[in-house]
């Protein structure tokens, strides 16, 4: 593990110097674009029978002024990356690392590569990472626990604090069989094994505070499997003891979901709040880990009020797909500092279905019955200002009442309706063209309401209520369906 650590220090070292000899003179950092790479080393494991490895993300940023403009390539058959370019202005970029082992067999020394980032314009281009393929007969295990950091906080001379939990699975393949040990006489781990062949074990920690005084305590525990990949893996612990109970950090709710279309509006933001749950003045920080993610204010105090946190997401740029981001509360002197707020944005394809449709509600109905007929579109390829229709139906069976907006129209101008010879006709016009209903959007423009006013009709007698001549930026939407049937029933 030293020699471990000692080959990063190394290696770090060397891209520093290499970064200060790049950009210095006429081409420096204050006047061009510099590449940031999250990880100079990828490592991959797998087996020679059995799926590739787990993809893995290299991020990529421009630290320097102006746009970065950057490609990437490698030199092994075995690797892919996607995508091989990307412009960063100071955003933080993702490409997706993929192994395919197809056609390698297993062997003692790892599978080599090298991924290249080149630019005209930075000043440290190219940079280099590293990546090795680890290609065995059998797969290998690997420990996953959670959390890495433990925390326990306790007043001196008064009761040991509540038992916290730490869990244990193996990521890899295989079984993992591992033993777990402390290294300080104060903090115990139970049980003190456990196998997993993916399943998570849990595992509890306790510490014993009797005979220690005011001050801060540490220790480890180590998780051993001497066939893990990654072994070994270690929780720090520390024991904090005072003269009185610190502040406690309490967040709700514990997770938030957004939702957006690619090439849309972001999606309406939502509210975390935070309060101090413990004793004292809690001052916090809040932060959020990616690029796509915003909260706002970044920081609160409160000594037992609800602190409220507004946390908007941004999909400019985003591809269809889900996204994970986290927020983190975190206070020095809190007792579980910190706390965390999962995040999650699905990103969805624009709907390019350019439908429009007319449906009745109830579909049937008796005499002096109230009906509403929405006009409702799905997926319209250009922008909608304005719109007309005409809804034909039997005006011996129904008379005409209004023209409500509709859930895409209801910050519209003006939405309005009116009764003709052969049914109603109806029109919308935004006003403000910031209002406008975007590409891709689904909802309805408008309700027409109808009564009931047929007094000599058949118990099952149907009539059709249909749709046509349509004006303005719903000209060439296909209509499914067309027609609505409603059905008199006495």
């Amino acid at each position: 593990m030293f020699l471990k650590k000692a080959r990063y220090i190394v290696f770090a070292v060397l891209l520093l110097l290499a970064f200060q000899s790049s950009c210095q003179g006429p081409f420096t950092y204050e006047t061009h674009p510099v590449i940031w790479v999250s990880s100079y080393e990828l490592t991959f494991s797998a087996s020679e029978v059995g799926s590739n490895p787990s993809p893995q993300v290299l991020k990529i940023k421009n630290t320097g002024v102006q746009n970065l403009t950057y490609t990437i390539t490698d030199d092994a058959g075995w690797l892919t990356i996607n995508p091989t370019s990307g412009t960063s202005t100071g955003q933080v970029l993702e490409h997706l690392i993929s192994v395919d082992k197809m056609g390698l067999v297993s062997k003692t020394d790892p599978y080599t590569a090298r991924i290249t980032i080149t630019s005209t314009q930075a000043c440290n281009s190219p940079q280099q990472v590293s990546v090795s393929l680890n290609l065995g007969k059998e797969p290998p295990p690997e420990i996953a626990v959670t959390p890495k950091d433990v925390r326990f906080v306790a007043t001196v001379g008064g009761q040991s604090p509540p038992a916290q939990a730490i869990r244990v699975r193996n990521s890899g393949q295989g079984t993992l069989s591992y033993t777990l040990s402390e290294d300080a006489s104060w903090l115990n781990v139970n049980p003190a094994s456990g196998t997993s062949t993916g399943s998570e074990n849990v595992h509890t920690l306790t510490v014993n505070t009797g005979g220690l005084g005011t001050g801060t305590y540490t220790g480890t525990v180590n998780i051993v499997d001497t066939n893990a990949v990654n072994n070994p893996q270690a929780v720090n612990v520390s024991l904090e003891i005072g003269t009185s109970l610190p502040p406690t950090i309490a967040v709700d709710p514990d997770s938030l979901r957004f939702n957006g279309q690619v090439g849309g509006s972001n999606p309406a933001s939502q509210r975390i709040r935070v309060r101090n749950s413990g004793q004292g003045t809690l001052n916090y920080a809040v932060s959020a880990n990616a690029a796509w993610l915003d909260i706002s204010p970044a920081g609160g105090s409160s000594t037992g009020q609800d602190v409220s946190h507004t946390v908007s997401v941004s999909i400019s740029g985003l591809s269809a797909g889900s996204y994970a981001g986290l927020i983190t509360i975190s206070s020095s002197n809190a007792t579980n500092s910190p706390q965390t707020v999962a995040v999650t944005l699905v990103v969805g394809q624009v709907p390019t279905d350019n439908k429009i449709s007319i449906s009745c509600s109830p579909t049937s109905g008796n005499t002096g019955d109230i009906i509403d007929v929405p006009i409702t579109i799905l997926g319209n390829t250009q922008e909608i200002k304005a719109f007309g229709l005409d809804v034909t139906y039997d005006t011996t069976m129904f008379s005409y009442v209004g023209v409500n907006k509709g859930s895409l129209t209801g910050s519209w101008g003006t939405v309005t309706g009116s009764q003709i010879a052969s049914g109603a006709r109806i029109g919308g016009y935004v006003g403000d063209p910031q209002l406008a209903i975007p590409v891709g959007s689904s909802g309805t423009l408008a309700v027409l309401r109808l009564r009931v006013t047929c007094t000599s009709c058949a118990d099952g007698k149907q009539s059709q209520l249909c749709m046509g001549s349509f004006t303005d930026d719903i000209i060439g939407m296909t209509m499914s369906p067309g027609c609505a049937t409603f059905t008199y029933r006495e």
